[in-house]
């Protein structure tokens, strides 16, 4: 269905529901009274003709026009059916003064953390959910930072919140700590800090578990200690200043975050990519993706005990980072997308080594599968332990071979393609219950292992393929008509997506990047109870989620 034919669909069904029809946006919309969002989301979800299941983003958007008061909150739900293959995006206008909207929690239970955000960021109320509180803030932090009249505070807690107070006044007078417990005792269980700085969180993640010895009641993911306020910092730096900081949102995928902005960019801008550069883009994005799933799949041996096959991960890592060292000079953060392109050409020589190193890079592959995948005590840990289904990894957001674990074929690159991979033979990973049932830690991991070689097969053909031309399209001062858009790309850890809204200016107005790591958070919880503590590392692990890409 089109955009137009859900909406009439809804107003079939909800006649007094819809406010209006936003079809001169690039990705049309349907707004709708705050009053039946709800019951909107819930027939677009249930009706058979929309089977809208995936909640893909929550976004607020401050909207304070200059000159213009009060001005007003727009909540953005953009929704994806798998089964139908269409989308569309939802808006509600609150008030500003006293944005309260009910909760979609009971409708897609990745809500859950999205209207959270919103909460902390922009100060939107959410009636009925189950835990608003703050998400990337300090709870007593006063103000809600996304808003466009928002003023920081001079000090927190007696330090300085910019570098110019610090180097005026020199020595810092800090208040006294505090020190409050996140949680209130629950009789019979202990409660334990599983982190910041713990080796098996993959990063400053906290989880606040409560045990009854071994066994797990719950672990409640306590995340935000690398929020660095990227999405506000978009709109400060403008479109080409964001690019270098979408390499801090995914730092073992960066190729991917830079290839989703610029995909966002040039939608808005109507910019087409050269032929050559596309090829140049899918040939490092297949090599970060490999190196990004050797790191997944190594450290997910070393937190269950087997250091060895995470060591000879990272050798073939490294010359994969030598390899993207000669194609744009970084080894990690590459910035290397270009709006209308990508910053400098792969030349033969390069394209050579690529081939040489696939060559010698297959049988290691054989090697590291025989090293682990078929150990006694790695297949226990993981075998049948934290089994997601195909309904709950939904639900719950779940991307990439985390959903593609729990059997669901989706993947954006085949699904919903975009650059040149629809030109490509290569097979889409689905868990297949190798040693236990579909959709459990060993499926996630096998299936990222598996990728691995489709990876490979994709950079034989584009190695083989790819044509003289050039490598960037000639583009003037980036500035977009007043306009908005989603796109997306298919990560290492899923669907890495991109909402920007251009006001039309050099400088978006709103930028929100959705993050497979932020998603898959959401479930731990969800899958804790029952859990023994040692398989709370095995769950994180095969998860593959990443601090900084969780806070952004």
């Amino acid at each position: 269905m089109t955009e137009s034919e859900i909406c009439d669909r809804l107003k079939a069904a909800l006649p007094d529901a819809v406010e209006e029809f936003e079809s001169q946006l690039l990705d049309p919309a349907i707004r709708v009274k705050p009053a039946r969002l709800v019951e909107a989301c819930r027939f677009l979800r249930d009706d058979p003709s929309t089977r809208m299941h995936y909640l893909r983003l929550v976004t607020g958007v401050d909207r304070l026009p200059a000159g213009e008061t009060p001005g007003r909150i727009e909540m953005v739900y953009h929704l994806w059916s798998y089964e139908k293959r269409h989308g569309i995006v939802l808006r509600v206008h609150l008030d500003r003064d006293n944005p309260v909207a009910d909760t979609v929690c009971g409708v897609w239970p990745v809500a859950n953390w999205g209207e959270r955000e919103a909460f902390d960021l922009l100060g939107v109320t959410f009636t009925g959910h189950p835990d608003l509180k703050r998400i990337m803030m300090p709870v007593d932090w006063v103000g809600h930072p996304l808003r466009k009249d928002y003023q920081r505070p001079d000090r927190y807690h007696g330090l300085p919140t910019n570098r110019t107070a610090v180097l005026e006044q020199g020595r810092v007078q800090v208040a006294t700590a505090e020190h409050v417990a996140k949680a209130e005792p629950v009789s019979g269980y202990m409660q334990l800090n599983m982190g910041p700085h713990h080796p098996a969180t993959h990063g400053v993640i906290n989880f606040l578990i409560e045990t009854d010895g071994e066994v797990l009641r719950r672990a409640i993911p306590d995340v935000g200690y690398l929020h660095r306020g990227i999405e506000k910092i978009s709109e400060m730096v403008g479109y080409l200043g964001t690019m270098p900081y979408t390499d801090r949102v995914d730092y073992l995928g960066a190729m991917f975050t830079n290839h989703g902005w610029a995909l966002a960019v040039e939608k808005l801008c109507n910019i087409e990519v050269p032929r050559r550069a596309e090829f140049c883009r899918v040939i490092a994005s297949e090599l970060n993706r490999i190196a990004s799933h050797q790191i997944a799949t190594g450290a997910l041996a070393m937190d269950l005990g087997a250091f060895t096959p995470f060591l000879h991960w990272i050798r073939e890592r490294e010359k994969i980072n030598d390899i993207m060292e000669r194609i744009c000079g970084a080894r990690l953060t590459y910035n290397y997308m270009r709006f209308g392109g990508v910053s400098r050409d792969i030349d033969q020589v390069t394209i050579d080594e690529i081939r040489r190193w696939l060559d010698h890079y297959e049988p290691m592959m054989l090697e590291f599968d025989r090293l682990i995948s078929g150990n006694e005590i790695f297949i226990r840990r993981l075998a049948n332990v934290a089994v997601i289904d195909p309904d709950d990894a939904i639900a719950y957001g779940l991307v990439g071979p985390n959903l593609r674990g729990s059997g669901l074929a989706w993947d954006v690159r085949r699904d919903e393609p975009y650059s040149i991979y629809n030109e490509f033979e290569w097979d889409v990973i689905t868990g297949t219950g190798v040693h236990g049932v579909v959709g459990d830690a060993f499926d996630r991991y096998d299936c990222r292992l598996r990728e691995i070689r489709e990876s490979v097969r994709i950079l034989r053909q584009a190695c083989e393929r790819i044509p003289e031309g050039e490598v960037r399209t000639k583009t003037a001062r980036i500035k977009p008509a007043a306009n908005e858009v989603y796109t997306r790309v298919e990560g290492p850890r899923g669907e890495c997506g991109f909402f920007v809204v251009s006001d039309g200016t050099d400088k978006p107005y709103r930028s929100r990047f959705r993050t497979g790591s932020f998603t898959a958070m959401t479930i731990i919880e969800h899958l804790s109870p029952g859990l023994m503590i040692a398989d709370l590392v095995a769950l994180i692990g095969s998860l593959d989620v990443l601090a900084p890409e969780i806070d952004r």
